[in-house]
């Protein structure tokens, strides 16, 4: 299964690296105590024009790491990152050996995975580990001018691989490519089953891996009845009634779709799924 072999290697990648982000309560000192000096909802509607709001502010007692959640109103670039990183940097009372400060974008939980993160250790360093803004609006600007049967279009995130995932039909066949941020590609022909609840596409190698996509339009990146991952849905495709009528693309709002979503258990089911696809 080519598909999911490439996931599966960039899973083992991103959880060794950059994905990993560290929680206060793990501190590196035993004996820090985190102090929660401010916490909101993370949906709440935004009451300025800044673009972004602290959530919640950990800091040891001893000063030396402080760490930040901040939830942004959309995708932005790794500069604005750095920029709003350096004024929540300057509100520190105290200066900090390290400050993490971890971004989420709207609908993303706080403490599963961040977006992006800015960490001062003590030189800025920006890491953006979900789908970056030019990626999406790369991902727009192709959409229009892709004029095959498209059933839909995804990005994926972390702990699936970072990039884009097409569904789309060819006569009565449907496809699954998948573009990497990595610069790999893969195509494969996948079923194509309905249900009660939404449509199953599985790929026709076999095994327990396949794409679900819900009666809402999510796509799901499950292991049989485990879910890895959820996907963010690309605006602006709406598939034909008949398969061999022309889709339907129309210019998407500039309104970035929410992160793609994390499972609890995505890191074990990604090594498992690994060992499974590489044993054979």
């Amino acid at each position: 299964m080519q598909t999911l072999a490439i996931i599966t290697l960039a899973l083992l990648s991103l959880f060794a690296g950059a994905l990993i982000e560290p929680p206060a309560a793990k501190a590196a000192n035993p004996k820090s105590k985190a102090a929660i000096t401010k916490t909101e909802a993370p949906d709440a509607a935004f009451s300025d024009k800044s673009g972004y709001r602290v959530v919640s502010e950990d800091i040891s007692t001893d000063t030396s790491r402080r760490y930040v959640a901040v939830v942004l109103a959309k995708r932005i670039a790794e500069g604005d990152i750095g920029r709003i990183a350096d004024l929540v940097r300057a509100k520190e009372k105290a200066p900090f050996e390290r400050t993490l400060v971890n971004f989420y974008l709207p609908g993303m939980k706080i403490g599963q995975g961040a977006w992006a993160t800015a960490t001062y250790n003590p030189a800025l360093k920006v890491a953006v580990v979900g789908i970056r803004l030019d990626e999406e609006q790369a991902a727009i600007a192709d959409l229009a001018a892709d004029h095959r049967s498209l059933v839909g279009v995804w990005l994926t995130a972390p702990p699936a691989a970072p990039g884009r995932l097409t569904i789309y039909r060819d006569g009565a066949k449907t496809f699954a490519e998948w573009r990497l941020r990595s610069g790999n590609k893969s195509v494969e022909e996948v079923s194509d089953s309905r249900d009660g609840h939404g449509r199953r596409l599985a790929p026709l190698a076999g095994g327990s891996d396949y794409f679900y996509i819900t009666a809402t339009g999510k796509l799901e990146l499950r292991d049989g009845q485990t879910l890895i991952a959820t996907a963010e849905r690309l605006p602006g495709v709406t598939e034909p009634a008949s398969p061999k009528a022309a889709v339907a693309v129309h210019r998407p709002r500039v309104r970035p779709a929410n992160s793609a979503s994390l499972s609890s258990a995505a890191t074990d089911q990604g090594l498992a799924l690994s060992k499974k696809l590489f044993s054979n």
